[in-house]
């Protein structure tokens, strides 16, 4: 009985000290598990948020002495002040202060997930590890859901639009494609130990292009593409690096091919996506899912308001007014709610000072990259960062809470990385 008593506080004790550990690391994968649902990703993000609050008003001089943070506020300001600048000329006001005011907390965020994950190496490892296992549990359930048309929750599949645990929305391929960089990390981490943790991309892979999603289909190419030159840069063994990249490629590339020839949608998509390469407008224009008359009219409200744009989350309220005669939307009575590219929903939402502001982000960003002793450690953050916010994405709303939510997570631990690099030296 003693000894059992002993054995029970003995497990008590690591369970809590394993907690006391982690704890951080569970609010901030909470956040990225709850992008499934519309909304639920608000709730880890608003108490990490008031942790951050705290953190800054017990230690403000920090945003100031630390180079890290300092660096992280400039990038913050950057993005934020375009928006609070549009707001006294936005189309709608009401709108554009459900992204303006609410946008802070990100700021707060991001400062509570560099300060806990900057004290140890374990907890940014842990976050990189529990992301791989997250992202390939999603894509073997989306694949279930394929094969036997109900996924693990009974979520029905329904012909080419594949959703997973994100049911009853399609943006599986999105938050996966935008993730992959952590999958491919961690593989390259632990290739030695266990070789088949390489076959954990096939599901992914396959579950981004059955989606049909082209958006998701750049993303992934782009981070795939980022992870290759790491690996080359940075691999020990570079020899068997590319033996095993070039195995793991013609695996996925089979499978991709399987994909395309055998189930109709994506062959259809994939067919229709070669109109890119055509110079007829109807043939782009489908080929970029009919946005040709959204970039046009995007397009038309940055020349008339080039300065500041409409405010952030207005162009569904302008697009009737200056959408071209017979626009395909306009006489549909589906008036597009952002612009579907990252690049033109700056410029006609926030103008000129929105674009300046991004460009001095990115700016920022690559110099905390640059000025690392250990930029091995930082490039795989800033490869997912950069990807996030590539400036011709065509999925989500740059401005938008659920990209937003998922550039600023993917930012605090990027700068998390690059604080502890610092530590470290």
């Amino acid at each position: 009985m003693i000894l059992l008593n002993s054995k029970n506080n003995q497990t008590n004790i690591i369970f809590f000290s394993y907690l006391k550990k982690y704890w951080p690391c569970f609010l901030i994968l909470l956040a990225f598990i709850g992008f499934v649902s519309k909304s639920y990703y608000n709730y880890p993000m608003g108490l990490m948020a008031l942790l951050g609050l705290y953190k800054v008003i017990i230690a403000h001089k920090i945003l100031i002495q630390d180079q890290i943070y300092k660096t992280f506020s400039l990038v913050f300001l950057c993005l934020w002040l375009p928006l609070l600048i549009s707001y006294p000329d936005a189309v709608t006001q009401e709108h554009s202060a459900h992204t303006l005011f609410p946008y802070l907390r990100f700021f707060f965020v991001g400062i509570f997930i560099i300060e806990e994950l900057s004290k140890d190496t374990d907890r940014l490892k842990f976050i990189t590890k529990c992301l791989f296992y997250i992202v390939l549990f999603w894509c073997v359930d989306a694949a279930i859901q394929f094969i036997f048309n109900k996924n693990l929750l009974g979520f029905p599949y329904q012909a080419g639009h594949i959703t997973g645990m994100f049911h009853p929305r399609n943006t599986i391929s999105h938050i996966c494609s935008i993730l992959s960089v952590f999958s491919f990390l961690y593989i390259y981490a632990n290739a030695e130990k266990n070789k088949y943790l390489a076959l954990g991309i096939i599901p992914l892979f396959f579950i981004i292009l059955l989606s049909g999603r082209r958006a998701a289909w750049v993303m992934l190419a782009l981070s795939s593409f980022g992870f290759f030159i790491y690996g080359l840069m940075y691999s020990i063994n570079r020899s068997m690096f590319i033996k095993t990249f070039s195995i793991v490629t013609a695996l996925v590339t089979v499978l991709l091919a399987t994909t395309i020839i055998f189930h109709p949608p994506t062959n259809d998509r994939f067919k229709v996506t070669l109109g890119l390469f055509s110079n007829d407008y109807d043939s782009i224009n489908a080929a970029t899912a009919v946005r040709l008359p959204i970039w046009e009219t995007a397009y038309s409200i940055f020349k008339s308001n080039p300065i500041n744009g409409i405010g952030p989350r207005g162009f569904r309220h302008a697009y009737e007014e200056y959408a071209s005669k017979g626009d395909y939307f306009v006489n549909s009575h589906v008036v597009p709610t952002q612009p579907h590219i990252i690049i033109l929903e700056i410029l006609s939402e926030t103008g000129l000072i929105g674009f300046l502001g991004y460009m001095f982000a990115l700016y920022f960003i690559t110099r905390i990259l640059r000025k690392s002793k250990k930029q091995q450690n930082l490039l795989p953050f800033f490869i997912a960062v950069t990807v996030s916010m590539f400036p011709f994405n065509t999925h989500m709303a740059f401005y938008g809470s659920i990209w937003s939510s998922m550039v600023w997570l993917l930012l605090a631990l990027y700068f998390a990385s690059a604080k502890l690099a610092l530590n470290n030296d």
